[in-house]
C-alpha cells in the first residue's frame, strides 16, 4: 500500500500564516488605492465644474445661488442651472465622499434631502452672489465632504464673508478630517477663514 501524500498540521498553520500577513498588507494598501482615487475624481470633477460656473458667470454676469445638500427643499439648487437650459456641463457629478443613505428618506431631515425625491449626492457650492449688499461677491467655493465622509465646514452659506472652514489636508492622513475646496471669482475680498493653520483671506479678518 503506498503512503499518501498530505500536508501536516504545522504546513497549514504555516500557509495561512502567510495568507494572513499578504492579507493584511495588501487590504490596507487596496483601500488607500481607492482613498486616493476617489480624490484625484473629486479634483477633476471641481476643475470641470469650475469651467462650467465661469462659462456661466461670463454669458450671465454672475454666479448661480447657493447648493447645499441640506436646503434642496429651500431652493439651494444653483448648480442645476449650469446644466439647463444651456448644458454649460453635461451633468453634475456626484460626490464620491457622500455616504449613499437609503432613497426612502424623509425630507426635511438635514442632508437626508440629499437622497429624497429631489436631491442626489452632488457636490455642495457657496456663492457669494446670494449676499446681499455689500456682501454681494461674485465668488463660489464647491465642497466636498472629503474621506471622513463628515461636513466638517462650519458655515458655507455666507461665502466668502464670515466664512470658517475646516480644510482636508492629504499630509495629515488620507484618513484625516476635513472638507476638499476649490474657489473662484472674487474670493479673495472677502473673510475666510481656513482651519488648516493661521490662514485667512481678503481684508476685515481678525
Amino acid at each position: 500500500m503506498k503512503p499518501r501524500n498530505a500536508f501536516t498540521l504545522i504546513e497549514l498553520l504555516i500557509v495561512v500564516a502567510i495568507i494572513g500577513i499578504l492579507a493584511a498588507i495588501a487590504v490596507p494598501n487596496f483601500l488607500n488605492a481607492q482613498i486616493r482615487a476617489k480624490i484625484a475624481k473629486v479634483e477633476s470633477d471641481m476643475k470641470s465644474l469650475i469651467t462650467a460656473l465661469e462659462s456661466y458667470r461670463i454669458d450671465q454676469n454672475s454666479f448661480p445661488g447657493d447648493h447645499d445638500l441640506d436646503n434642496y427643499m429651500n431652493g439651494e439648487r444653483g448648480l442645476f442651472r449650469i446644466t439647463s437650459p444651456v448644458a454649460y456641463i453635461s451633468s453634475l457629478p456626484s460626490d464620491p465622499f457622500v455616504e449613499r443613505k437609503a432613497k426612502n428618506t424623509i425630507p426635511g431631515l438635514g442632508d437626508a434631502n440629499a437622497y429624497a425625491t429631489l436631491g442626489r449626492p452632488d457636490y455642495e457650492m457657496g456663492s457669494g452672489a446670494d449676499n446681499p449688499p455689500p456682501y454681494k461677491r461674485q465668488a463660489v467655493s464647491l465642497m466636498s465632504y472629503g474621506p471622513d465622509f463628515i461636513d466638517d465646514n462650519s458655515s458655507h452659506d455666507p461665502f466668502p464673508f464670515g466664512t470658517d472652514m475646516d480644510r482636508y489636508d492629504i499630509t495629515n492622513g488620507l484618513r484625516s478630517h476635513g472638507n476638499i475646496f476649490r474657489f473662484s471669482g472674487d474670493y479673495m475680498s472677502g473673510c475666510m477663514i481656513m482651519d488648516w493653520g493661521a490662514f485667512t483671506m481678503g481684508s476685515g479678518c481678525r
